[in-house]
């Protein structure tokens, strides 16, 4: 007899929990099975402050094996990597690496991403950067440029071939 998502009717999948548990050997000791649920990893997250993603049930429904919940929701794709969750854990296991995990699975298989991150990826790709360098505005409400500040001239991709080599493996490698 097995765990039943009552809302869902999902059953656990140990195929893709065995998969997550794969991708992310040697990054943690046991991931998620020491997890007890404590909420440190969720009350530091920046994501969970704009789009309410709470690691600690990534964590919890990992553990159950319920990763068709976690590949069908958007969740996974708004975490911003600020690795806290990582940090804060009192049992050292990172939720973030279990979201990774899931991205992987679910790009590997032909999952629908995000819009946002795939408009992140494509700018990173193309460009080096999330996004280009702004102006910003000074006390005195001047615009001020990168040049202005004397800060020095920041090198794009085009500027560094072997960066944009890198970026292109990685964005094309297939997962085991």
């Amino acid at each position: 007899m097995s765990i039943i998502d009552l809302t869902s009717m999902a059953e656990p999948e140990g195929e893709a929990q065995k998969k997550i548990n794969d991708i992310i050997k040697g990054l943690q000791e046991d991931i998620p099975h020491d997890c007890y649920q404590c909420g440190k990893c969720t009350s530091g997250c920046e994501a969970f402050i704009l789009t309410e993603l709470e690691p600690h049930k990534v964590m919890a429904l990992s553990k159950s094996g319920f990763i068709d919940e976690l590949l069908n929701s958007g969740e996974i794709w708004t975490c911003v990597t600020c690795l806290k969750c990582k940090e804060r854990c009192p049992q050292d296991l990172a939720p973030v690496d279990v979201i990774f995990a899931v991205k992987n699975i679910a790009v590997s298989s032909g999952k629908q991403i995000d819009s946002g991150y795939s408009n992140m990826l494509q700018a990173v790709l193309g460009t080096g950067f999330i996004q280009s360098p702004k102006e910003v505005v000074d006390r005195e409400n001047n615009a001020v440029t990168r040049d202005d500040m004397g800060l020095p001239k920041i090198k794009g991709p085009e500027e560094m071939p072997k960066l944009q080599q890198v970026l292109m493996k990685a964005a094309t490698e297939t997962l085991r």
